[in-house]
């Protein structure tokens, strides 16, 4: 399968017929791959880090574009740099470290040298191996074509062949916004980050995200064993965590709003329990009715395609998606918060973290199984397609009434966080990209 059209085919989009299918072999087969990491990967924004990740000049943190090494830095003149991670000599890894702080970065093969802003400053022995007049400069790192940060958020692409930051991001912006803007100084990475790898097509675990239909199912022990506990323990206040999400039905809705990304949200039962909400007379001087009903009454949840998640469900927290192979992928999660926030806060934000969250908690395992099992069942090549048309009837063009309260522009909108309106944008998204060769 080597054709764009081959790989459009995949996805079966007839709005007027009712249909929203996908091709199963769209997990599995390798050429689909190779095409995601050419046209999906190297030819858009990802995310690499946050600002607070790499606060003082020479820090820097490695990571991947896809299957392409990377190195952020802050360097020299405190702007934010990205170069392939890679000597400009010979190729070796230059960073072996995932984060760290430097004044030059010096290669473990041959010795080269490059300032962090990606000159190379020094080849070793260069008097007995080139003529005097050589210059070095052919040695200098190769840099990323664009980087740009949002909000801390900080973007890269390889291609210069993009929209700016904040038009990819289109309708996530204003929900970023409302992320960021409640805190009394910037967010932060809390320190730590776990990473662990799935057997399953990375697209499965994107899809797991904003995939709200299978929370009550996937994860009612979950929501058993936190309402045992607080019971037994006599939990209250910011101890307990809100679990009406899975137990009850709740207001909710749900949002495309372009380039593939999602949000939904859902009706908090108690605010209470979260950090924020220790806050909210403070918040109410700052902020109107509406905008303070989804900073606080609401639990938020984005996808930034390709490779983002940010929400604040149980937890506030962020995850990246990295393909491996055709059946292998790699998670990484790290928990993000208000910089400074009282340790009373800050400890009832971890705890809430671990328990869903990490691959030891109680809810990831879940996902993690389910997806590696639907990978396994993608081979049933004779089960053909699949839907995506949950919700279709209630799918209304443009923005409702939540999102015009803080100026969201959706493409579309619907009635509940558990309709798959937000995975058909994903999957238009992809056919785009694939079609069109990046």
């Amino acid at each position: 399968m080597s054709s764009h059209h081959a790989y459009a085919n995949l996805i079966d989009d007839r709005p007027q017929d009712g249909v929203f299918r996908i091709n199963r072999r769209i997990y599995n087969d390798p050429a689909v791959l190779e095409a995601e990491y050419e046209r999906i990967f190297e030819r858009t924004w990802l995310f690499l880090c946050h600002d607070s990740q790499i606060p003082n000049l020479g820090d820097f943190i490695a990571t991947w574009m896809g299957r392409q090494p990377v190195i952020v830095v802050r360097n020299g003149d405190g702007e934010i740099g990205c170069f392939i991670n890679s000597c400009g000599h010979r190729g070796a890894l230059l960073v072996t470290r995932r984060t760290g702080n430097v004044s030059t970065f010096d290669c473990p093969y041959h010795g080269f040298c490059f300032d962090t802003k990606g000159k190379c400053v020094s080849a070793r022995n260069r008097q007995s191996g080139w003529k005097d007049d050589f210059d070095i400069a052919r040695f200098n790192l190769r840099g990323v074509a664009k980087v740009a940060s949002y909000r801390g958020f900080v973007f890269g692409s390889l291609t210069e062949d993009v929209a700016d930051l904040e038009t990819f991001l289109a309708g996530t912006a204003r929900l970023i916004d409302l992320f960021v803007e409640p805190a009394p100084a910037e967010l932060e990475i809390v320190p730590g980050f776990c990473t662990y790898i799935s057997n399953c097509n990375w697209k499965l675990m994107h899809e797991n995200g904003p995939d709200a239909y299978h929370a009550p199912v996937v994860h009612r022990n979950f929501a058993e064993t936190i309402a045992n506990r607080e019971a037994r323990d006599g939990l209250q206040g910011m101890a307990k965590t809100e679990r009406g999400r899975l137990t009850a039905r709740i207001e909710s809705g749900s949002y495309e709003v372009g380039n593939g990304h999602t949000i939904f949200w859902h009706e908090r039962i108690d605010p209470s329990v979260y950090p924020i909400y220790e806050h909210r007379e403070e918040l109410s001087k700052r902020f109107w009715p509406a905008q303070l009903e989804w900073i606080i009454g609401r639990g938020r949840h984005i996808t930034v395609f390709p490779n983002l998640l940010l929400n604040d469900l149980a937890s506030s927290h962020l995850r990246t998606y990295r393909p491996l192979g055709v059946n292998r992928m790699e998670t990484t999660i790290w928990c993000i918060a208000p910089k400074g926030e009282p340790p009373a806060e800050r400890a009832a934000r971890l705890r809430k973290f671990e328990d869903f969250f990490l691959p030891s908690g109680m809810s990831t395992p879940d996902d993690i199984a389910l997806c590696e099992e639907a990978h396994i069942a993608s081979f049933g090549k004779h089960a053909g397609w699949f839907e995506l048309t949950r919700g279709d009837a209630f799918r209304s063009d443009g923005p409702d009434d939540a999102a015009k309260a803080i100026g969201m522009e959706p493409l579309a909108s619907t009635t509940s966080w558990d309709h798959e309106l937000t995975l058909q944008g994903v999957y238009r998204q992809w056919r785009r990209m694939m079609q069109a060769g990046g």
